[in-house]
């Protein structure tokens, strides 16, 4: 099959033996994958990056797998537990100590097919079309951050950062909380914050519309190098909360000080789980169908397998107006 690859001085396409298929999981047909923040952080950086298959916002037809395999579009939760340690046998799957990440550290979706345990996946109805059932991946991530941060109807967000995450996080805060906004950087992004019915905050107005806010949640989406944890405990009202979703590439500075004389909670979101409410990511399928017609606000660029590189650089030029770069494979 074809897959891309990371190399030492980019990224490329090789032909790949996907090897026999294990015992009790599924041989997927790609039909779409995402590109997101961690991706753009591992090409900025091809000698770090891991060399096993990227991308892990996928969709796809399973292909090959056991008896009861469903023969649709189905999204795949990357996450693989071991189901033996103490996060696994608690509930906590998504912290699981021994546990994998299709696209992180064993092979993903930016490739023709792709292998993952039989329940990982999660179908799909046929109303989505791949490119925007392929965002059921930050849809979950999105979904736990607010779940982490325990809003309510009288919450007022703050949205720190407008990329993908950090839109569809505002967007699903937007019929559930009293006031939400999004800092937007680019242009493009707070065209989109704007169609998404989202209040923007460009830089030039961020500090006195974050006075007049008063946020009591403040949700940090864009992790990497950036400095904007500081920026979201900055911009939170005193007794509230700060969740992070965004992944920061080693230690990130924060202002401690205000931190402890506002009484902030600093609360870490980590992918999606499972509560009492069930499923996460199975959630965000729900959700999709619920906002179908909004999410063409997101998805506005698509590019083939072939052309990953092109993607690649369209995802991380923000001038271009790219939100969500999708690889379309099938």
């Amino acid at each position: 099959m074809q897959a891309a690859r990371y190399r030492d001085d980019g990224i490329g396409i090789d032909a790949i033996d996907p090897g026999p298929l294990r015992a009790g999981w599924v041989r997927v047909r790609v039909q779409a994958c995402g590109i997101c923040g961690t991706d753009l952080h591992a090409w900025a950086d091809p000698k770090r990056a891991p060399r096993c298959i990227p991308g892990h916002e996928i969709v796809g037809i399973p292909a090959d797998g056991p008896a009861g395999t469903p023969d649709r579009l189905c999204a795949i939760h990357p996450r693989v537990a071991c189901g033996a340690c103490a996060f696994c046998k608690s509930g906590a799957r998504h912290l699981c100590s021994r546990g994998e990440l299709i696209g992180i550290t064993r092979h993903g979706g930016w490739a023709e097919q792709v292998d993952c345990p039989r329940e990982n996946l999660v179908a799909v109805p046929a109303t989505l079309e791949p490119v925007e059932a392929a965002l059921t991946e930050p849809f979950a991530v999105a979904l736990r951050g607010l779940a982490r941060a325990r809003i309510a109807a009288s919450s007022r967000v703050l949205v720190v950062g407008a990329g993908s995450v950090g839109l569809i996080t505002a967007l699903l805060a937007r019929d559930r909380v009293a006031r939400v906004a999004v800092s937007a950087r680019y242009p493009a992004q707070h065209a989109a914050a704007e169609r998404l019915g989202v209040v923007a905050l460009s830089s030039e107005i961020f500090e006195s519309a974050v006075a007049e806010l008063q946020p009591d949640v403040v949700i940090e989406t864009v992790g990497g190098n950036a400095d904007t944890l500081t920026t979201a405990i900055r911009a939170c009202r005193p007794g509230g909360r700060v969740v992070v979703l965004g992944v920061f590439d080693g230690q990130a500075m924060i202002d401690a000080r205000t931190l402890v004389l506002h009484e902030l909670e600093l609360i870490a979101s980590n992918t999606y789980a499972s509560d009492a409410r069930g499923c996460e990511f199975e959630s965000a399928v729900e959700w999709l169908v619920r906002h179908r017609s909004e999410l063409a606000t997101l998805c506005t660029h698509q590019f083939p397998l072939a052309a990953v590189a092109d993607a690649l650089r369209c995802a991380a030029d923000k001038t271009a107006g790219s939100i969500k770069v999708s690889l379309i494979v099938g």
